[in-house]
């Protein structure tokens, strides 16, 4: 298996737990329980993982691997198309999540119902989005994409390089991933 591809393959791993996370910390902060005051705060990291990480290094290399499985004679384009389409739609769902948190966070006005529906629809995207890739894109990779043709996509993803991103920023959200992530402990439990 390519590195890149199998890359990718851990990110869709990485990011179903960090929807996960996020959907509990959602679940925290609409309950009927005591709210954690820092809920509010981990749904803003969590939702700047998923503006910066995605946007910057996943979605753009993947962007590259479908133009060049639109070169092959796969037998699925249009999962494909739906798949770049999803990618834009990502973006601007992220940001209008970003904006609508970052709104609460600053005592503005927002209707629970309306951040309500609008979360629910986010991870909704986002885990369609993934389970469209793991099953109708990734085995289309597998089975059109050679070592030519990897290559060419890693000479690509050399030049996409974003200056802001290095492996330094990758380690700053791999740490925040795993932050989130872990299994709760005994004491949060019962608590």
């Amino acid at each position: 298996m390519n590195n890149i591809y199998r890359q990718l393959c851990l990110d869709h791993k990485n990011m179903q737990q960090m929807l996960n996370a996020f959907e509990r910390l959602l679940q925290d902060l609409f309950g009927t329980h005591e709210r954690d005051p820092n809920t509010l705060s981990l749904i803003l990291d969590a939702l700047d993982y998923f503006s910066v990480y995605p946007d910057k290094y996943h979605h753009p290399v993947e962007d590259l691997i479908l133009a060049r499985l639109l070169t092959k004679p796969v037998h699925d384009r249009s999962a494909i198309y739906e798949a770049q389409m999803q990618h834009e739609k990502i973006a601007a769902t992220t940001k209008h999540m970003c904006a609508l948190f970052y709104a609460v966070a600053n005592n503005a006005m927002v209707e629970r119902r309306v951040l309500q529906g609008a979360s629910n629809s986010y991870l909704q995207l986002q885990r369609n989005h993934i389970e469209l890739e793991n099953s109708a894109i990734f085995p289309q990779i597998e089975q059109y994409l050679q070592v030519e043709d990897w290559k060419q996509i890693y000479r690509q993803v050399k030049q996409l390089k974003d200056p802001f991103f290095d492996k330094n920023t990758r380690n700053v959200y791999e740490s925040l991933r795993e932050y989130l992530t872990q299994p709760e402990t005994p004491s949060q439990v019962f608590a």
